[in-house]
């Protein structure tokens, strides 16, 4: 804790400890990366106005979801090609979240199986899909979910076109990396990863391997990932979804007021608002600017969920105060495997953790449904 004691500086640690391409690959956003700067302001620009003479104990961080109880409101978001930033992340992360009380979605481009998340995770454990072009591959994979224990399902659907971030372009970072001799290089200076990787053999989509077509091989995996994906995303297939899966099902991604309101008239239980964390695009609203609008409109019926750029236990106290349920986490629980392996994901839990218990302390809020009580108003006009 001494030597880690915030997000960024496990981010520090993990750019010293990775080849580039690999940093770049989780620390980067989209085009100029202005968006990453946009979620930072959306987060800064809360702010608290504390009752340093209220009764006081000590913060509740215990919440509800889905009738499920969870020590903290915040998850760990999926993140693909986990095992390209360090290998057995997913693992890791997994079994962190399960000791500590919170959902870890595993993502189906993950380097990880349903199966082998699942007996590690439990009902811990929610699955995040990207919607397929067979429907049904799709069903039979929904059901492996379901087989694993997984509670909870998160349907993507803000990936309608490839991404362009410059940072990785600039890297020739493809899927898989190619063996340049400029990564090559990059790979020498960073020796721990280098071994570990050589240790675990080259990260693999876990997942979707089965659907690879016979004779597949490593040089043609994003071409055989680009078949599977469906093309286009539209309401029948996000219908068919909530038909065909039996537990609670959560769109991510969504920004609009009026696409929340059709998710609930279909029956979906919640929606993760998010920009892909500036992934996607540098030219998209924060989930910060939306939520009072979709509150609103869904009239408190849908739950709200949020990422994009939260960093600290502060920004998960800030989301929650303006009326999020449940905020999810991507970057900073990455640094902390990248930075210190395994350590690194009770690590990242812990800091998030103490992060939120002290402004709660530092405030007078007594729990997480209090929040909103001490977030301070926006000054209007005289």
């Amino acid at each position: 804790m001494k030597k880690y004691p915030s997000v960024p500086d496990l981010a520090a640690a993990a750019r010293r400890r990775l080849p580039r391409f690999a940093f770049d690959y989780l620390d980067g956003g989209a085009g100029d990366e202005k968006g990453l700067m946009r979620n930072r302001a959306a987060f800064d620009a809360v702010q608290f106005v504390p009752g340093y003479l209220e009764p006081r104990g000590e913060p509740d961080l215990r919440t509800e979801m889905f009738a499920r109880p969870y020590a903290m409101p915040l998850g760990v978001a999926p993140v693909g090609l986990s095992g390209l930033i360090w290998p057995r992340a997913a693992e890791y992360l997994a079994a962190a979240a399960k000791k500590a009380g919170i959902p870890f979605c595993l993502s189906a481009m993950a380097t990880s199986s349903i199966e082998k998340i699942g007996a590690i995770a439990g009902d811990h454990g929610w699955f995040q899909l990207y919607p397929l072009a067979d429907h049904g591959t799709e069903k039979e994979l929904l059901d492996r979910a379901k087989e694993a224990g997984f509670s909870a399902l998160l349907v993507t659907v803000d990936t309608p076109t490839t991404r362009r971030n410059l940072r990785e372009i600039k890297n020739g970072m493809t899927v898989p990396p190619k063996l340049s001799l400029a990564n090559m290089s990059r790979i020498a200076l960073n020796p721990t990863w280098a071994l570990a990787t050589l240790a675990a053999g080259p990260p693999r989509f876990e997942t979707l391997t089965p659907y690879f077509p016979p004779g597949a091989n490593y040089t043609t995996v994003a071409e055989m990932i680009s078949g599977l994906l469906a093309r286009s995303i539209g309401w029948p297939e996000i219908e068919a979804l909530r038909k065909h899966w039996s537990g609670p099902m959560i769109v991510k991604g969504l920004l609009s007021a009026s696409d929340a309101e059709h998710c609930l008239a279909i029956g979906v239980d919640a929606l993760l608002l998010s920009n892909h964390g500036g992934r996607q695009s540098e030219s998209l609203v924060h989930p910060l600017d939306m939520i009072d609008e979709i509150g609103e409109r869904t009239r408190g019926e849908l739950k709200l969920f949020l990422d994009s750029g939260a960093r600290s236990g502060l920004d998960v106290a800030r989301a929650m105060a303006r009326g999020a349920d449940f905020v999810f986490l991507g970057r900073a629980f990455m640094y902390g495997v990248a930075a210190l392996g395994e350590a690194g994901a009770a690590h990242a839990v812990e800091l998030l953790r103490l992060e939120l218990e002290q402004i709660l302390g530092q405030i007078g809020c007594p729990d997480i449904a209090s929040l909103p009580r001490f977030v301070a108003k926006e000054a209007g006009p005289e």
